[in-house]
């Protein structure tokens, strides 16, 4: 196929002007209609005008360029941008100025295809887009004939008839005075389009056609009232919008009032904007950030800044969810991403509970539980940002357990408080700009359940002075070492103890109490300690990070807090006032004007006074001591002092001032060879037989002398050949031996080939002196039933009662023969081979007066009562019988056919928790009463919905004994009521009516 040739005849065309008029221009030269030339120039066929200026692609474009002789280019600045945004208000019609058609001899400019230009700034008049004889678009369809009428004329056909032929540059104009609304806007959408590059005015434009359905809604006649009288009519024939109909093509006064409202929101500041959309947004309220109007795709479709603005405006109608999930408060808010990971990676980052600063910054005074708000605030961190619209599926990733209430406890929050919502929006802004200082999440997976063992717990308190306290196994409550587990875990991974899932959760509140009161327990140079082990833990795990971290203090940079800063607390004060003066943490945050939960974090870092623990068998004690052990007790000690010298261990725990048991645990320590039996002792063999043999001493005396054992002076004689005397005490010396004649002869009879004779005899001597047996053995420092046994083995060895025994408050005293014997006691010689005999610790001095006058008064004082009589015919143990035991069986007849818990009891009697607790347990040891533990079903059904189930009921009910044992007392106590007078048996026992005896 051949090029076309050049035109013989041509037009330039005219600055501004666009395509369609330049070839329409074009045709009138050369003679011929404009699809005819269309056809000439090989131009394709299109139906409406506008297609020639939106529609034509870049080649058509060139080849038409080289027809009309044109520089390559030339044309382009006659057709609009097809990257420029018409959106719904695609311009089917041409507007036109009159004025500027007659000026230009009915050249059309390319601006008035523009869906955004409606005013002539040349002229200031409003731009017309219709016919003003037949009503319709001039340029609607391809001008047919327009070579056979003047320029600027109107070519549409009324009614299959004739054309209009109405000469549009006489159309009547509604003239702007200067300075109008409409004008300014005009001049606003002129600059957008005058600059080089259109990146803004696309972007003006794609707003404004997303407005647009919105504006027609929401703008009220009372908005226009200083546009002029012409401006609102144009405004009031349009009509308004329906979700049912298609959008109606927008007159010039309706896109210029359009433009005007919106410029605020599109070209304004920030305040300005917000300002406009709210008023706007009033006139149709809603919770949605779209305002009522906008659809779906419109508001997806606004540029970011306009979303901002949009979000921002409706921050006060939204659901506070979705603020913080928008960021509607902040001068950041936006929609996020479909597939925005940051959420997920802010995971990481974001500990379980709120870091203790920004608790005390964030948490309210009151109204709110402090382990809710510190783990809902820590999911509320996942929200900003995140694209997904349920919250729970995202709260869930850090938080299961917590209940559905966080959207209604935050509106609580942030209705008093409002900036705490932004204050969360930074702090997420934060953790995505800077990741974070700590990989929570890497911890929770890596840091072991029990971060501390209990042995390495004991040498860390041991070594800061503080008691460890019991072990799992030995303590009936949560030990301070679980309690050190906890908080080492919460310290490096930031858990929280609250949820139920957490192995070393919290049991019940009074756990939690335990707890928080373990914290103020701890020492400065404990608390280091503890830090000191979780960097260790930290290293063995391979992770290379801060121990603890918090977002900085300018997160909260010109926000109205419900807190102070963490440090902005009197330290010394505190101390004072929780130390010195022994007050509760809340007196002190009473006193100190701010929240408990601030005091609670402030006493961390006081820590408690360091307590001398004095008492030898305490575990901080007998650490001290091994440790004391491992200084003194080397190897080279031992052997210095063990092998060499031939020192027992024994003597050398005394000289060193050790127990025995540790020095024995040192030796095994250094690898010392431990003799459990005495080391071989050189005895001589002519001196063992002689005292053997000759003076009849027995084994156990010789070894006494020679310090060694019994059993090695039996070997020795068993080697030697000596025939060994039967073994037992009746061998030993002190039986064998035989008193002189002159001795009385009952002191004979009761030392002579006995053990201990001497000693029953100095105690008899005694106790004599004393009114009867149980004051004498506190004297003497012995048992009562011991002082029995041995006078009468006295009294059997004699063959006589020695002593009248006591009666009530009558004393024992001593028979004629017992005051014999104390008569011979008395004698010098016997009183010094008595003294020979006995060990200084055994002889014991004669009672001065003061002590028998305590005595005698202590024998005058009555005794306590015996047992009680047991029941006849009533298989159960007897007990005593008290007002609260009365009672306590009162209302477990009451209820006798019902099981009852003790917080029952304690409501429908009015008795104390511990008084009915101490009842049951005394009944129940008695065999009156059977208890069962409460039932899972039951304990897990009454649980609250935010925290565990607590602690188990225990069940009781009377047993059919305990039944009739209850009945017999309280008829007892009735009988004995009624017997009194009348003003003494005015009352109740234990609760009892008077009206009608129970049995």
């Amino acid at each position: 196929m051949t090029a076309p040739r050049v035109l013989p005849l041509r037009v330039a065309p005219l600055p501004g002007e666009s395509l369609d008029s330049w070839l329409e221009a074009l045709g009138r030269r050369s003679g011929l209609s404009l699809p005819a030339l269309m056809d000439i120039l090989r131009l394709p066929r299109v139906l409406t005008t506008r297609l020639l200026v939106t529609g034509l692609e870049p080649d058509v474009l060139r080849n038409l360029e080289r027809v009309t002789d044109l520089p390559e280019g030339r044309l382009d600045a006659l057709v609009l941008d097809p990257n420029l945004p018409w959106g719904p208000q695609r311009q089917p019609r041409c507007c036109f100025c009159p004025k500027c058609l007659k000026e230009r001899e009915g050249h059309w400019l390319l601006r008035w295809w523009l869906p955004w230009v409606f005013a002539c700034t040349t002229h200031q008049v409003l731009l017309h887009d219709l016919c003003p004889r037949c009503h319709t678009a001039p340029r609607r369809h391809l001008p047919r004939g327009n070579h056979l009428h003047p320029p600027a004329t109107c070519l549409r056909r009324i009614r299959s008839g004739p054309v209009c032929g109405t000469d549009l540059t006489t159309a009547p104009s509604t003239v702007l005075p200067a300075g109008h609304a409409l004008l300014q806007a005009q001049h606003w959408i002129d600059d957008l389009l005058d600059r080089h590059d259109l990146a803004e005015a696309h972007t003006v434009f794609s707003d404004l056609n997303a407005c647009t359905s919105w504006l027609q809604r929401a703008i009220r006649t009372t908005d226009l009232e200083d546009l002029g009288t012409a401006v609102v009519e144009g405004w009031m024939r349009q009509p308004p919008p329906s979700l049912q109909t298609r959008l109606q093509a927008l007159s010039p006064a309706v896109r210029g009032i359009i433009a005007h409202i919106v410029r605020p929101v599109l070209a304004g500041t920030d305040a300005e904007a917000i300002d406009a959309i709210r008023r706007l947004r009033q006139q149709q309220p809603t919770a949605s950030p779209a305002p009522r109007g906008m659809d779906f795709h419109q508001w997806r479709r606004l540029s970011a800044p306009a979303h901002r603005r949009f979000l921002r405006a409706a921050d006060s109608d939204m659901r506070s969810l979705d603020r913080l999930r928008l960021r509607s408060a902040t001068p950041h808010a936006g929609h996020p991403a479909v597939s925005s990971p940051l959420s997920t990676d802010r995971l990481r980052h974001v500990p379980q509970v709120l870091w203790p600063g920004w608790t005390v910054r964030l948490m309210p005074h009151a109204g709110i539980d402090e382990d809710y708000f510190r783990a809902m605030a820590c999911a509320l961190l996942l929200l900003p940002r995140e694209p997904q619209r349920t919250p729970r599926e995202v709260t869930d990733r850090l938080h299961p357990y917590l209940s559905g209430t966080m959207a209604v406890v935050l509106r609580r929050i942030t209705r008093m408080h409002p900036d705490v919502l932004i204050a969360l929006c930074r702090l997420a802004d934060h953790l995505d700009e800077h990741q974070g200082a700590i990989d929570y999440q890497r911890r929770r997976d890596l840091v072991p359940p029990e971060p501390i063992s209990y042995e390495a717990w004991k040498q860390l308190c041991f070594a800061t002075g503080t008691q460890p306290g019991e072990s799992l196994s030995q303590s009936a409550q949560t030990p301070r070492i679980v309690q050190a587990q906890r908080y080492l875990h919460h310290l490096l991974t930031g858990s929280d103890l609250a949820d139920p899932a957490h192995p070393l959760a919290w049991q019940s509140a009074r756990d939690r109490s335990r707890y928080l009161a373990f914290l103020p327990t701890l020492t400065l140079d404990q608390r280091h300690a503890l830090h000191t082990h979780a960097r260790a833990l930290l290293d063995r795990l391979g992770i290379a990070e801060a121990l603890t971290w918090e977002p900085p203090e300018q997160c909260a940079a010109g926000l109205s807090l419900p807190g102070r800063p963490l440090t902005d607390i009197n330290l010394d004060a505190l101390k004072h006032i929780v130390f010195a003066e022994q007050r509760t943490p809340r007196e002190a945050a009473r006193e100190l004007g701010t929240t408990i939960t601030h005091v609670r974090f402030g006493l961390e870092h006081i820590g408690a006074e360091p307590q001398e623990w004095t008492s030898r068998h305490s575990p901080l004690a007998s650490w001290r001591l091994r440790k004391r052990a491992q200084t003194i007790l080397t190897a080279e000690f031992f052997e210095r002092e063990y092998t060499q010298q031939g020192k027992a261990l024994a003597q050398i725990a005394k000289e060193v001032d050790l127990p025995r048991g540790i020095v024995i645990e040192q030796a095994n320590a250094v690898g010392l060879t431990i003799y459990y039996s005495r080391r071989p002792v050189p005895i001589d063999e002519n001196w063992l037989r002689e005292q053997y043999l000759t003076r009849k001493r027995s084994t156990y005396d010789i070894a006494q002398e020679i310090g060694t054992e019994d059993e090695t002076v039996r070997r020795r004689l068993r080697r030697l050949g000596v025939p060994l005397r039967p073994q037992g005490v009746h061998s030993r010396t002190v039986i064998t031996a035989k008193l002189d004649r002159s001795v009385p002869r009952d002191v004979r009879a009761a030392v002579e080939a006995t053990l201990h004779g001497w000693l029953r005899l100095h105690r008899f001597q005694i106790a004599m002196a004393f009114p009867n047996l149980a004051t004498a053995s506190a004297y003497l420092a012995c048992e009562r039933k011991a002082l029995t046994t041995q006078f009468k083995r006295l009294e059997t060895d004699i063959g006589h009662t020695l002593y009248y025994r006591s009666v009530q408050t009558r004393p024992h005293r001593p028979t004629l023969r017992g005051y014999s014997l104390l008569q011979a006691l008395a004698r010098p010689q016997i009183q010094k081979l008595m003294n020979d005999a006995l060990t200084p610790d055994q002889i014991r001095p004669q009672p001065d007066a003061a002590s028998l006058a305590e005595a005698k008064a202590a024998a005058r004082r009555r005794r306590p009562r015996g047992p009680l009589a047991p029941f006849d015919g009533i298989a159960v143990e007897r007990i005593r019988i008290h007002q609260e035991t009365l009672t306590l069986l009162n209302d477990l007849l009451s209820h006798a056919d019902e099981e009852s818990y003790g917080a029952q009891i304690h409501a429908r009697t009015g008795l104390s928790q511990g008084t009915v607790s101490d009842q049951l347990r005394r009944l129940q040891r008695a065999g009156w009463l059977t208890s069962r533990p409460e039932d899972d079903v039951s304990w897990r059904t009454r649980a609250p919905a935010t925290r565990g189930p607590g602690r188990r009921r225990t069940y009781h009910a009377l047993t059919p004994e305990g039944r009739r044992a209850a009945e017999h007392e309280l008829q007892q106590r009735w009988t004995q009521l009624t017997s009194l007078p009348a003003a003494a048996a005015g009352s109740e026992i234990g609760g009892m009516p008077h009206s009608a005896p129970i049995g």
